[in-house]
């Protein structure tokens, strides 16, 4: 009976062993703490710079397609010294000139998606020169139904015989234009409408004290399509025969690309982190819209 006592009494844990699985536990739950807290922040700062990434992505893309149809020659009207801002003239219907009568010209234009004609903004026309291979852009423009359709359909004395074209549904439309094409000029030579986009990178209203892009057109109000920039973010520019884009812009007409310096940063800073996430890509685009050889 009293061994049994005995050795009741001296189970369990003492003091010292206690205290060794206590400090045991805390560096372990230490180290476990600290791995999850450092696995939570690396992800945090993979999410904000695909985020960032994507903003660069995006606005390639939104560029991309209107950049590409500018005119190698005339298509830019304005850059900026600072490589914030740049002016192009971009055509969205293309068609065949009929003839000109008095101060008006008749053209004969191609269907257009629908909502391409909703959106665009006719700020001028241009037409290609026979010899030259060149469009000769014509600013401030105005543009009307044509009463007189048969300038482009007919067969007759003074007039052009090219059909008027129908695909998907759409037909095309034939339209007066002034100021005139002169009336030298080869009928059925090519012809079309444009308008004039600006896009420029200034301060972001969706982030304050970062920088967004923005586009305008025809002089409008600016539309912030994509942000957070960094300071950094720029447009740079190819002539004809450069390997690599330049900072400083050279002739208008001898602007043959485009290179976007798209430096994007996180919406947000990640926990830890005293500067921001900045994702750089680097594209040129060249413009498609290209004289004759």
């Amino acid at each position: 009976m009293k061994r049994t006592r005995r050795l009741k009494a001296r189970s369990g844990f003492s003091l010292a062993e206690l205290l060794v699985a206590v400090v045991l536990l805390g560096v372990i739950g230490g180290a476990l703490t600290r791995l999850v807290v450092d696995q939570m922040r690396f992800f945090d700062g993979v999410q904000v710079k695909r985020g960032a990434r994507s903003a660069a992505r995006n606005s390639m893309n939104v560029m991309l397609a209107e950049l590409r149809m500018v005119q190698d020659s005339g298509g830019i009207t304005a850059v900026a010294n600072d490589n914030k801002s740049i002016t192009v003239s971009v055509p969205y219907q293309f068609g065949m000139f009929c003839g000109t009568s008095g101060g008006t010209s008749t053209v004969s234009m191609l269907p257009v998606d629908s909502m391409t004609a909703a959106m665009a903004s006719f700020a001028g026309y241009g037409w290609r020169g026979r010899l030259s291979g060149r469009y000769t852009m014509v600013p401030n423009a105005t543009q009307a139904a044509s009463a007189t359709p048969t300038k482009c359909t007919g067969t007759g004395v003074g007039e052009a015989g090219i059909n008027t074209v129908s695909i998907n549904g759409r037909t095309g439309q034939i339209v007066d234009i002034s100021p005139a094409i002169p009336a030298s000029t080869t009928i059925g030579m090519a012809v079309f409408f444009y308008q004039s986009v600006t896009y420029s990178f200034a301060a972001s209203g969706m982030f304050p004290g970062k920088v967004g892009l923005y586009r305008s057109v025809n002089g409008g109000a600016a539309e912030e399509l994509m942000a957070p920039f960094a300071s950094t973010a720029r447009f740079r520019y190819f002539q004809s025969g450069d390997d690599t884009s330049r900072t400083t812009a050279p002739a208008l007409s001898a602007i043959r690309g485009v290179g976007l310096e798209l430096t994007t940063t996180g919406q947000r800073r990640p926990a830890g982190r005293t500067t921001d996430i900045e994702s750089r890509m680097m594209t040129a685009i060249f413009f498609k819209n290209t004289r004759a050889p």
